[in-house]
């Protein structure tokens, strides 16, 4: 059982498993299908990804741990920045899908 500290929670949390892909993908279809929501196209989403995915404050595969948020779900939201203190890692150029 891994133990995190999830800043989304404010306390320690135990689990058994991280947020499944599938999972992510679905929370993410539900997103680009509504017409309110704004992403961005596909290279900026892995752009993004790559800089999380080498952030220190990355935890469990999934999780930002200056924020509490789902990072792939996160990246792929254009009006989402990253919530790296005082240095936003997201320092590219962001392209509507």
């Amino acid at each position: 059982m891994e133990t995190s500290d999830c800043k989304s929670c404010k306390e320690s949390v135990r689990t058994n498993r991280g947020i499944s892909s599938a999972e992510i993908n679905e929370a993410i279809e539900k997103l680009v299908k509504s017409k309110r929501i704004r992403t961005v196209d596909d290279k900026t989403y892995e752009e993004r990804l790559l800089k999380c995915y080498n952030c220190e404050y990355l935890d469990l595969g999934t999780t930002c741990m200056q924020c509490g948020c789902i990072v792939q779900i996160r990246a792929k939201l254009l009006q989402m920045t990253c919530p790296f203190p005082k240095n936003n890692m997201w320092n590219s150029v962001c392209k509507t899908k």
